[in-house]
């Protein structure tokens, strides 16, 4: 058999790094998209052309040593979150441009033009060993990714935001996937980094599934949740939820789950969670770290929002479903969320079966359709939450931010160094002073050029 060459393998996916480049923007396409009732598919298949632009070369610039922030969590991920991404992508588009992008690395305090193929990711993170196909579960992935990128385009091309029934469980299961396959959470199970009670979790998930290594749950976990369909994910969660830990000092459910049943209980109550698109208000933007994809505000147990990050102008949102519909849960909450509950939209249904009856629980369930068709709304956000979901990125990063806009990036650092000693919200209170001189150094080199 001929050896299968090391393959990058991104946490982020390609096509929204892309999107971080100076040299990207979209043209409008003359086309809306409608969401079909055929799983994955969407109609038209036209996508936003790339418009070529004059890029940077590649540029390093090196700062003095300064005082270094620690490991990411806190704020922005739990002690088995993290963040996500892909190399294959939706496929190449219409011109193959090189893209570069912003990186400020925090072990060396530099900053540099990276190519997106070569930026935020991993060498062989999804190969199997094992199998006749080493590269099946790279593949898998990078079909989920490309139906998903399709209704991420939408969100940036600007027209109607509309899923099917069966997209949105699909949309949700590639968010969630995101988050696991993410370096972080990699790093969690590879360097052995995972929190006291995950850890017996997993040793003994180990033991009941005989299995010899760490690193072999974590790849475990992601082959089965990538080839089983989200409806048969949430029939195991369903079971194991009722039988879950009843406290903090239990380790594992009784029922027992094809993968480590508590990252099939976090999956699936993600998976619940309501679906928001967060557009930044005009003069601000959304950044990136090496730890974003799913980073969360409010409890570990319980986050409030769960944030995907698709371009610097926009993010999707996961919203608790209990904190979106439950009266009075944030009165009853240890923390308070920091976002209002204005940045909260339902999407407008329209069932295929006609009108809903008005009652809820089995006779509205019964109502529903594959067919079902949801409706978006693009949610402006103020400039404060814009700076505050950045915060929470920049106190979780592990290693690597990237930022499109100077300018943007030099504001959010200045609102994190007025918020970051709140404990509650953060936990490591990075010192980014290099980082902000050669900031204001780049715009005072433009302004005088």
């Amino acid at each position: 058999m001929v050896p299968v060459p090391a393959q990058y393998h991104h946490y982020i996916p390609r096509f929204i790094l892309r999107t971080f480049a100076d040299n990207f923007s979209l043209i409008k396409s003359n086309t809306e998209y409608i969401a079909t009732s055929t799983p994955g598919v969407f109609e038209p298949t036209d996508r936003p052309l790339v418009k070529q632009g004059g890029g940077k070369k590649s540029k390093k610039s090196k700062g003095r040593k300064g005082k270094r922030g620690g490991a990411s969590g806190g704020a922005g991920g739990s002690a088995r979150g993290g963040g996500g991404g892909h190399q294959a992508g939706p496929g190449p588009s219409p011109r193959e441009v090189s893209h570069h992008i912003n990186v400020y690395q925090t072990t060396d305090y530099t900053i540099e033009l990276n190519n997106t193929a070569r930026a935020y990711g991993i060498y062989d993170m999804y190969r199997d060993i094992t199998a006749d196909d080493e590269m099946k579960f790279e593949k898998l992935l990078s079909n989920l990714e490309s139906t998903s990128a399709t209704f991420i385009r939408k969100i940036w091309n600007g027209g109607e935001i509309s899923l099917t029934r069966v997209q949105l469980a699909d949309m949700k299961k590639f968010l969630c996937i995101m988050m696991y396959r993410g370096e972080h959470r990699w790093r969690q199970y590879h360097d052995g980094l995972l929190d006291f009670r995950t850890l017996m979790s997993v040793k003994l998930h180990m033991k009941n599934n005989n299995i010899e290594k760490v690193q072999d749950v974590w790849f475990d976990n992601l082959k089965w949740l990538i080839e089983t369909p989200i409806s048969d994910i949430m029939d195991e969660y369903q079971k194991a939820e009722p039988m879950g830990p009843k406290n903090p000092f239990m380790t594992t459910s009784e029922h027992k789950s094809p993968i480590h049943d508590l990252e099939l209980l976090d999956f699936g109550r993600m998976a619940q969670n309501f679906v928001c698109v967060w557009q930044a208000q005009e003069g601000s933007e959304f950044i990136l770290s090496d730890n974003c994809f799913g980073a969360f505000e409010g409890d570990n147990g319980l986050p409030f929002h769960n944030f995907f990050i698709v371009s610097p102008r926009y993010a999707i949102v996961l919203v608790n479903q209990f904190y979106m519909h439950t009266p009075g849960m944030l009165a009853r909450s240890f923390k308070k969320s920091w976002f209002s509950e204005k940045l909260h939209l339902s999407p407008q249904t329209v069932y295929k079966k006609g009108p809903p009856p008005p009652l809820r629980g089995i006779a509205l369930k019964a109502h529903f359709s594959p067919d079902d068709v949801f409706k978006y709304r693009r949610i402006v956000v103020p400039k404060q939450d814009v700076y505050k979901v950045n915060s929470i990125f920049l106190d979780c990063r592990r290693k690597s931010l990237t930022y499109k806009s100077t300018v943007c990036m030099l504001k959010s650092l200045r609102f994190y160094d007025k918020v970051k000693s709140d404990e509650v919200l953060f936990t490591y209170e990075h010192d980014y002073t290099i980082l902000k001189r050669k900031l204001f150094a780049d715009l005072n080199r433009t302004h005088s050029s």
